[in-house]
């Protein structure tokens, strides 16, 4: 068999080379290729998975949040019209009202528990009526601020009726303005109708 020529000998390595690098990159960096592409689809999931979440998480603290706020809405809303109706802490009120204002609060009468007026559309309310009967003594601006202050209780209260009565100057005492009226006091309906007696 004759010697292959250096030339021959030189394409064979030639050859050979090719086909190793070939088989190289077929075994050794087309996996990886495979693999990073691989890698590559689960991070996309993983993102996917991770931007899902944050919205999930975002959506349960504004949900959170929001509950947060009603929850002290509805104790604001329970304050002003409570399940009961908590009379003493309302006469409590009226006369650290009265002191505020300058006038003094001698007598007050508390009535029964009273429903709602009927809505305009046929409906009952929701809530009921407790009416106290009020006379408190003072000048006639002080009488005006006590009157201004009820009506910004937190307790949910209304002054329906005032009646404005001037007492002149005696040689005792000076003159003042002696008032009576109606205070309403609104509770949740169907509340207890026990009521402390009359002040």
């Amino acid at each position: 068999m004759n010697r292959l020529s250096a030339q021959m000998q030189m394409y064979i390595a030639i050859g050979v080379i090719a086909v190793l690098t070939i088989a190289f990159v077929v075994l050794a960096i087309l996996p990886k290729f495979q693999q990073a592409s691989a890698v590559d689809t689960e991070i996309a999931a993983a993102q996917t998975e991770l931007q899902t979440a944050q919205a999930l998480l975002a959506r349960r603290q504004s949900v959170k949040a929001q509950a947060a706020a009603n929850e002290v809405e509805l104790m604001q809303i329970a304050n002003q019209v409570p399940d009961s109706p908590q009379l003493p802490s309302v006469i409590i009120e009226l006369q650290d009202v009265a002191n505020a204002a300058g006038v003094e609060l001698p007598t007050i009468s508390v009535g029964d528990i009273s429903a709602a007026p009927v809505a305009e559309d046929g409906s009952s309310q929701a809530y009921d009526v407790v009416e106290l009967t009020v006379g408190c003594t003072g000048q006639w601006a002080d009488v005006i601020d006590f009157c201004r202050r009820v009506n910004n209780l937190d307790r949910g209260t209304r002054v329906t009726v005032m009646t404005f009565t001037y007492v002149p100057e005696t040689e005792e005492v000076d003159a003042y303005i002696d008032v009576s009226g109606t205070i309403e006091v609104y509770v949740m309906a169907a509340a207890s109708t026990e009521a402390p007696a009359a002040q």
